[in-house]
C-alpha cells in the first residue's frame, strides 16, 4: 500500500456534533513554531475529573508531527475546517470536515496537513491525561525558545526521554531499543531536577 492511500476506516464517521471549542482566553493557546500549528486547550483532565482532556489545533500547510505511541489514552480526531490527515498502524486517512477517526491505545501515529490551507481540528484524549496537556506546553515552549531540532524535539535526549514520560508518549523504531537507555536518563534528569525547572517555566499559573 502506498504510503499516501486514503482507505476507508470503521472508525472514521461522521460526527453527529463538531465542537468548535472557541476560547477567548489566550492563557490556553499555545504557539509551536516547529509543527506550523497552535493549540488551545478546551478542557483539562483536571475540569473533566480525569474522563477527557480535549483541545482544538490550528495546523498550517506542511504542517504535522512525529510518529508517535500513547499507551494510556485514545485520541479522537474530528475535522473541522479543512481536510486533516492521520497515519494510524500504516494506514492513511484523509478527514473531511465533521469526520471523526479514533488512534487506539499502543497504535503509532501522526497527523498532518494534506491540503495547501490551513486547517482547523479537534483532539480528545480518553481518558484524560494531565502530563499530556504538560509536554504539549512545554515542547511548544521550548521549541519557541529554540531548544528543539527540526522535528520539534529537544536538543538533549534526557530532557526528550523526561518530556516523553511525562506525557505518556514513546517513539518506534530504534528509541524502542533505547528504551532502558531512555528511562535510565528520564529519571536522573528528574533527579537532577529538570523537570521541576521546565514546569515552574513553561506550566505555572496555567488557567
Amino acid at each position: 500500500m502506498k504510503a499516501n492511500a486514503v482507505i476507508s476506516h470503521p472508525d472514521t464517521k461522521k460526527s453527529n456534533k463538531v465542537m468548535t471549542g472557541t476560547d477567548e482566553n489566550p492563557g490556553r493557546t499555545i504557539v509551536n513554531p516547529i509543527f506550523k500549528d497552535t493549540a488551545t486547550f478546551i478542557k483539562r483532565a483536571v475540569e473533566t475529573d480525569g474522563k477527557y482532556s480535549e483541545c482544538e489545533v490550528t495546523l498550517l500547510p506542511g504542517g504535522k508531527n512525529v510518529p508517535h505511541i500513547h499507551r494510556k489514552y485514545s485520541e479522537t480526531f474530528t475535522a473541522l475546517e479543512g481536510n486533516l490527515g492521520v497515519k494510524a498502524g500504516g494506514k492513511t486517512v484523509i478527514l473531511k470536515p465533521g469526520e471523526t477517526f479514533t488512534v487506539p491505545i499502543g497504535v503509532v501515529h501522526y497527523f498532518f496537513n494534506p491540503g495547501p490551507e490551513t486547517i482547523r481540528f479537534n483532539l480528545v484524549l480518553s481518558p484524560g491525561f494531565e502530563g499530556f496537556e504538560y509536554m504539549l506546553r512545554i515542547l511548544y515552549g521550548l521549541a519557541q525558545d529554540g531548544q528543539t531540532d527540526k522535528k520539534g524535539l529537544p536538543k538533549s535526549l534526557a530532557l526528550t526521554a523526561l518530556i516523553a514520560e511525562m506525557g505518556d508518549t514513546s517513539l518506534p523504531g530504534i528509541f524502542v531499543l533505547l528504551a532502558p537507555l531512555l528511562k535510565f536518563l528520564a529519571a536522573r534528569a528528574r533527579k537532577r531536577g529538570e523537570e521541576e525547572r521546565l514546569m515552574n517555566r513553561y506550566c505555572k499559573n496555567l488557567v
